[in-house]
């Protein structure tokens, strides 16, 4: 079943629907967010190999979920194994 997409009286299917779903605010939301992942993780240490392997699924595996969770990427969590926050005692 081809995607629908239904715009006041218009309705448009298959991939004019696409193209229409990609400049409504959300859609276009989505795009820059995951062209943000695109460039923020395709460093050269961060683009996986182009091996054929069960290794090299898994990193590309992790590729996209690193494209997909790139804002977790700027957290800082208080607490590590090696450091405890300045100020406490183990």
């Amino acid at each position: 079943m081809p995607i629908r997409y239904v715009s006041g009286s218009r309705t448009y299917s298959g991939v004019a629907a696409y193209i229409r779903i990609i400049f409504t605010p959300a859609g276009l939301f989505i795009a820059i967010y995951i062209l943000v992942g695109v460039f923020y993780n395709t460093a050269p240490p961060h683009l996986p190999t182009m091996a054929f392997s069960l290794a090299a699924l898994h990193s590309w595996v992790q590729y996209f979920i690193s494209i997909l969770l790139w804002p977790l990427s700027f957290w800082d969590s208080p607490f590590t194994v090696a450091r405890w926050p300045a100020g406490s005692t183990p």
